[in-house]
């Protein structure tokens, strides 16, 4: 496995445009105050108005700060904060992908008025899932609204462990293996327009969405802070060549997954298996466009 050290300089954030969603408490929140203690503008979006405020008149710099009412389920709604941030900034070189929910439903049984069995509620997968992949096509096509001179930009999505291991939490794990799904999809081109992408999983952390009984629980295991986790995410921006990496955050230390699952895949598909997957990836990485050329209709 390859640790990271936690970063404690993040200088290199000075003067660069940050997307932060799901900026009003916990996680994002925290990001957002990092980034601006070390002179980043900021483009904010959350649905929770109360708490952003509250959140705004803490860093108090509206030169440096633009923040909208933003439903990242909605496409025109989160494309207002996109808009927002070339319109004052110019350029956006970051998107913090962070929004997230847990409302667990699917096995629960409400009826309509004729007696039949209601759909679930699907606001997890929008909210987790369906608003990356509204973040990724948004970023693609705003980053190309920046100079040439902004150099490489960064995509960050906020996983969760529970991408990786069982976790009886049915659409918010599904909502997350479908955010590592994207990350892993996208690895392979981003780099073809100057983008970094990297996910951020998340293992227990303390925020407003933890059970208190899991909470409890505990006990002396390992488990993250909101702020630890915001320097995770802030880390591949401060260090644009992190690239394609899972960034497992335990006891806010962090992890990545991708180079051991590289390293040891002989080992758990088999040699020849390996092999051959190897070279299908091969033959199928030597078709893959660049994903700017893919918006522009190019083939």
């Amino acid at each position: 496995m390859t640790t990271y050290e936690v970063p404690t300089d993040f200088s290199a954030l000075h003067g660069r445009t940050i997307l932060i969603t799901g900026c009003a408490t916990g996680i994002g929140r925290e990001a957002a105050k990092l980034a601006y203690a070390n002179g980043a503008n900021l483009a904010l979006a959350d649905v929770n108005e109360k708490e952003s405020q509250t959140l705004l008149s803490e860093l108090n710099d509206d030169s440096r700060i633009v923040w909208r009412r933003v439903d990242v389920s909605d496409w025109d709604s989160f494309r207002d904060i996109f808009d927002a941030a070339i319109a004052k900034f110019g350029v956006i070189h970051a998107v913090l992908s962070n929004a997230g929910i847990h409302h667990e439903d699917l096995l629960g049984e409400q009826f309509d008025a004729k007696g039949s069995l209601k759909a679930p509620d699907t606001s997890t997968i929008n909210i987790n899932l369906i608003s990356q992949l509204y973040a990724t096509k948004l970023a693609f096509h705003y980053f190309k609204k920046g100079p040439p001179t902004a150099g490489p930009r960064q995509i960050v999505y906020t996983g969760a462990a529970s991408a990786f291991i069982d976790t009886p939490l049915y659409q918010y794990s599904a909502s997350k293996g479908g955010i590592l799904g994207l990350f892993k999809a996208f690895r392979p081109t981003a780099p073809k327009a100057n983008v970094s992408i990297n996910m951020v999983a998340p293992w227990m952390t303390e925020t407003n969405m933890t059970p208190p009984l899991i909470s409890a629980t505990w006990g002396d295991l390992p488990r993250n802070s909101a702020a630890g986790v915001a320097k995770a995410l802030l880390l591949p921006v401060i260090r644009p060549e992190i690239h394609g990496k899972s960034l497992w955050v335990g006891g806010n230390e962090i992890v990545d997954f991708e180079d051991k699952l590289q390293e040891t895949q002989p080992l758990w598909m088999g040699a020849k298996l390996s092999a051959d997957v190897e070279e299908g990836q091969r033959r199928m990485m030597g078709l893959a466009t660049n994903p700017l050329d893919a918006m522009a209709g190019k083939h």
